[in-house]
């Protein structure tokens, strides 16, 4: 006899290239007091991989990047923007920073949009950078635009909060 499996529905877009992709979706961030979660907020979770198995056993495979609303909505301006330009550029959202377990140095993580041209070639790739590790997604234009256009819609979407009630 075969057992039910409950699936969980949420909003994810992935784009894919050769060798890296990127996953947008929903998340959200739990803040705790005492071991017991007392709020939940909305957000929009970035997870740039690749698609190549490790050659060293500290190759980084994955960098996630964790958007408030506010960004995902900045991000899908300024895909909108570098895919309107006339000429190459690239535009990035304002890095995040963070002390990394004992280590007293910040880490910092860049995500950006670009449009690129080389040898008689161009296109779109969105990066996340992370210290010295980057993964660059080239996306074709369509696809570019979509992933800005849900990037938009989740970012009002995510625009909540739970919180417990204090009772009186």
């Amino acid at each position: 006899m075969s057992q039910s499996v409950e699936l969980k529905r949420y909003r994810s877009y992935e784009i894919f290239s050769q060798s890296t992709g990127v996953e947008i979706r929903e998340a959200f961030k739990a803040g705790e007091e005492h071991g017991v979660v007392i709020e939940r907020s909305g957000r929009i979770h970035l997870r740039f991989f690749k698609l190549t198995p490790k050659t060293k056993p500290d190759d980084v495979t994955q960098i996630r990047f964790i958007c408030e609303p506010d960004e995902a909505f900045n991000l899908s301006q300024l895909i909108r923007q570098v895919c309107d330009s006339a000429l190459s550029c690239k535009e990035k959202l304002n890095p995040h920073m963070f002390s990394a377990g004992d280590s007293k140095d910040e880490v910092v993580t860049t995500v950006s949009v670009e449009k690129w041209e080389r040898g008689g070639k161009s296109g779109f790739a969105m990066t996340v950078g992370r210290g010295k590790e980057f993964i660059s997604v080239p996306v074709p234009r369509a696809k570019f635009l979509f992933a800005g256009e849900f990037l938009r819609v989740l970012s009002t979407e995510q625009c909540w909060v739970e919180r417990v009630e204090k009772k009186h």
